[in-house]
C-alpha cells in the first residue's frame, strides 16, 4: 500500500508537469504568435512605397551606349535610390511610341542606342531589373499609351520615325482603312484612343513586359487625350465619334456625349490593360499617375481622365498617384494639403491605393512654374517642403506611399540640403 501510494504521488506529480508544460506550450505559442504578428505589422510598415521616376531623359547622362557603361551607370543611380530611403524605381520604358527593351510591337527607343528602331546590343530593361532586385528595390516599367511625339521631339514629321514603328507603318500605308490610326494634333502625333486596333497595339506591349521582364508593376502617367481646347467636339478624334453616334441612333439607343465617349475610350483601354497584367502576373500591379488638378477632369475639353470610376470600381487599378506639385500654400489653386485629401477621399474602393506624386524638380528653382501657383517663388527654396510633403502624407490613413519627379533632380547639387532632409524623414518612420 505504501508503495502504491507513493507511485500514485508519482502520478499526480508527473500529471502536474505535464499540465505546466502544456501551459507553458501554449505561453510560447501565443508569444510565437505575437512575434509574428508584430513582424507583420513591420512588414506592413516598409511596405510604404517610396519611389523614384527615373525618365528617358536621365539616360542621356549615360554617355556610352555598351552594356557595361549601362549597367555600371543604371546600378549608381540605383545605389543613390536605396541611400535615399527608397524601395521601389519607375523607369521609363515606353516614352514615345517605343521600347527600352526587345520587343514585337515597338522600336528600339532612341534613348537606348541614339536611333530609333537601333538595338542597342543588350536589353536594358532586363539589366534593370536585375540591378532593381538585387538591391531590393521593386521595379515598375513606365509607359506613355497614346504618345508618339511631342513638340520637342520629332514634332509631327513622321520620317524621324523608325520604319518599324507601327506609327509610321500606319501613316504611310496606302489603305485608307488605318489612316485615322494616328493623330496629328497640337504639332505632335498620337495614338488614336477610339480604334480597337490602338488599344490591342498598346495592351500587347504591356503583356509583353509582364511575360518576358520580372517587373514588379505597370505605370501610366499622364499622357491621355491632349487638351482639345474650344474645339472638341469638332477637332481630333470627332469623326470617329460621329460615327459611333450615327451607328447608336441608328439602333435606337441613346448615344454618349463627345465627353462620355472619350472617357470611355480610356476606360476600355485601362480595364484591358489591367486584366492583361493579372492574367500573366496577378502580383504585378499596374497603377496610373494623372495631373493632380482634379477638378480639371470634370471639363469637357481635355485629357477625360475617369479617375472616380478607376478609384471606385474593381478591374481599373491597383493604384493612382495624382501628381501634387504644389507647395501648402491656400493661395494655391490646388494647394497641396487640401488636394491630397481630395483625391484620398475620391478613393471609395479600399482596394486601391493612394500615392502622391511629389515635385522634386521644382525645388530651388523659379522655372517651370505654372499659373496654379498663386505663391511666391520662395517657397520652393524652402530645403524642408519635400520633407514635410512626406510627412504630411504619413499623416492621411488613405495614403501610403510617394513617387518623387525626377531622379536627376534628385541628384542635382543644389538640392542636396532638401534631398537629405527628405532623406531624413523618410528614414524616420
Amino acid at each position: 500500500m505504501k508503495r502504491v501510494r507513493i507511485t500514485g504521488y508519482i502520478w499526480a506529480l508527473l500529471a502536474i508537469m505535464l499540465f505546466i508544460t502544456s501551459v507553458c506550450a501554449n505561453v510560447n505559442v501565443y508569444a510565437d504568435t505575437d512575434t509574428e504578428v508584430e513582424s507583420n505589422t513591420d512588414n506592413a510598415q516598409q511596405k510604404e512605397f517610396r519611389a523614384v521616376w527615373i525618365a528617358y531623359y536621365d539616360y542621356n547622362d549615360i554617355t556610352e551606349k555598351d552594356k557595361e557603361s549601362f549597367t555600371k551607370a543604371i546600378g549608381e543611380m540605383f545605389d543613390n535610390v536605396v541611400d535615399m530611403g527608397m524601395n521601389a524605381v519607375v523607369v521609363h520604358v515606353r516614352p514615345f511610341g517605343d521600347a527600352m527593351y526587345k520587343s514585337k510591337y515597338y522600336p528600339w527607343s532612341f534613348y537606348a542606342a541614339g536611333q530609333q528602331g537601333v538595338s542597342p546590343g543588350y536589353d536594358p530593361l532586363k539589366i534593370m531589373v536585375k540591378e532593381a532586385h538585387d538591391r531590393g528595390l521593386e521595379i515598375h516599367a513606365w509607359l506613355n499609351p497614346y504618345r508618339v511625339t511631342s513638340t520637342w521631339n520629332g514634332g509631327t514629321d513622321v520620317t524621324t520615325l523608325s520604319k518599324k514603328n507601327q506609327a509610321r507603318k500606319w501613316l504611310t500605308n496606302k489603305s485608307t482603312k488605318d489612316d485615322r490610326y494616328v493623330l496629328s494634333y497640337g504639332g505632335a502625333l498620337y495614338y488614336n484612343p477610339s480604334v480597337s486596333a490602338v488599344r490591342k497595339l498598346i495592351v500587347n506591349g504591356v503583356k509583353e513586359i509582364v511575360k518576358n521582364y520580372d517587373v514588379d508593376g505597370i505605370h501610366f502617367d499622364d499622357y491621355f487625350y491632349p487638351d482639345l481646347d474650344k474645339g472638341y467636339e469638332t477637332n481630333f478624334d470627332a469623326p470617329e465619334y460621329e460615327k459611333y453616334k450615327k451607328k447608336t441612333v441608328a439602333a435606337g439607343e441613346k448615344p454618349m456625349t463627345i465627353a462620355e465617349w472619350r472617357k470611355n475610350n480610356v476606360n476600355l483601354l485601362v480595364k484591358a490593360v489591367y486584366k492583361a497584367v493579372k492574367s500573366i502576373d496577378s502580383d504585378c500591379i499596374f497603377g496610373i499617375s494623372p495631373g493632380g488638378y482634379i477638378d480639371y477632369f470634370d471639363e469637357e475639353f481635355r485629357w477625360y481622365v475617369d479617375y472616380r470610376t478607376w478609384m471606385s470600381e474593381e478591374g481599373y487599378i491597383d493604384y493612382i498617384c495624382p501628381q501634387l506639385y504644389w507647395t501648402f500654400n491656400s493661395r494655391n489653386i490646388f494647394p497641396y494639403n487640401e488636394t491630397l485629401q481630395r483625391w484620398c477621399d475620391a478613393a471609395k474602393n479600399e482596394n486601391v491605393r493612394v500615392y502622391v506624386g511629389l515635385p522634386a524638380y521644382r525645388m530651388n528653382t523659379t522655372s517651370n512654374i505654372s499659373s496654379l501657383d498663386k505663391v511666391t517663388d520662395t517657397e520652393w527654396y524652402n530645403q524642408y517642403l519635400l520633407a514635410d510633403m512626406v510627412r504630411y502624407m504619413r499623416k492621411n490613413d488613405r495614403a501610403s506611399g510617394f513617387i518623387m519627379f525626377d531622379y536627376s533632380d534628385l541628384v542635382a547639387e543644389k538640392n542636396k540640403k532638401a534631398v537629405a532632409a527628405l532623406t531624413e524623414e523618410i528614414l524616420s518612420e
